[in-house]
């Protein structure tokens, strides 16, 4: 893809054959911005150079952060600014064209071991070739969640993953599909979490500000509090033993905690590792969207 940066910060796609001589187009898919004094930002396999037509200038690696301003050094001129919400598009076109990361072999294996008795995993040429797996999981929602959930934390040694995509299979996915049940979770460094996450527990799930602070102050955890208006509340420690590191709070209504709970037979703790899998393979869900070959369900 060829772009130029207008003056005003917005991007225009080029026809391929307007690039100027002397800058040369990569086999790969890529995507290539013309910039002031003849330089130009290419991204390929998820990396962008900073360079120039001119033969004698070097290119420099430069990285692009999400809602992030970039700014582009140039020698006796003033820099080229490029706004947080161009850097925004240029990643995300960058993204579609790239495969996503991880490594197959690695999350079949491990995803086999509590996926055993699905289909996919029968025959072991099936489940370890990718293409033949991703025709599987691309008619199993609940198998393509999980794989690309447990794919993505292993490319960043979230190893911890692994459990709570467990407890959500066991707490069966389509229960959090069911418009009748609902949950939600948030995290916190220090007692509380956000006033955001506050504010939604005080409006929408009728816990009051001073009962919310009752249960900051105490260090039972699990800590699980009824109330009949809404339901569950659910705090969770996480970290060492004596210096906890994080807070997970859950809200379930009355629907989904008796289906979990009582019907399931799952343990409080489980019903934290379970939401905290929903949530996560949601994220995953999202993270795969930007990338090349993205199934929507």
């Amino acid at each position: 893809m060829l772009l130029e940066l207008m003056s005003n910060g917005k991007l225009a796609q080029l026809p391929p054959d307007n690039k100027p001589d002397g800058i040369a187009m990569p086999d790969e898919p890529s995507i290539m911005l013309l910039l002031p004094h003849n330089k130009y930002l290419l991204g390929t396999d998820g990396r962008w150079i900073y360079a120039s037509s001119r033969p004698d200038e070097q290119p420099q690696g430069v990285c692009l952060y999400e809602d992030q301003v970039l700014s582009l050094l140039n020698e006796g001129t003033q820099p080229t600014i490029i706004p947080a919400d161009t850097v925004n598009i240029l990643r995300r076109e960058l993204l579609s064209l790239s495969e996503p990361p991880g490594h197959h072999e690695a999350a079949v294996s491990m995803l086999r071991t509590f996926m055993k008795d699905h289909p996919a995993f029968i025959d072991e040429k099936i489940f370890l070739d990718e293409e033949t797996f991703s025709r599987f999981a691309k008619t199993d929602p609940t198998l393509y969640k999980a794989y690309w959930t447990l794919r993505f934390s292993l490319a960043r040694s979230e190893l911890e993953t692994a459990g709570r995509l467990k407890a959500w299979l066991k707490a069966d996915p389509k229960n959090f599909e069911n418009p009748r049940h609902v949950s939600k979770i948030w995290f916190s460094l220090l007692n509380l979490p956000d006033d955001d996450a506050v504010r939604e527990l005080i409006e929408n799930f009728s816990f009051s500000a001073l009962e919310i602070k009752r249960i900051s102050d105490q260090q039972a955890s699990p800590l699980v509090v009824y109330n009949p208006l809404s339901g569950w509340l659910i705090v969770g420690q996480f970290g060492r033993k004596r210096d906890t590191l994080f807070r997970a709070w859950l809200y379930l209504n009355h629907e989904l905690y008796h289906e979990l709970r009582d019907r399931r037979n799952m343990s409080v703790h489980d019903i934290i590792q379970a939401v905290w899998g929903e949530h996560e393979t949601r994220q995953a869900m999202t993270e795969r969207a930007n990338y090349k070959g993205a199934e929507k369900f």
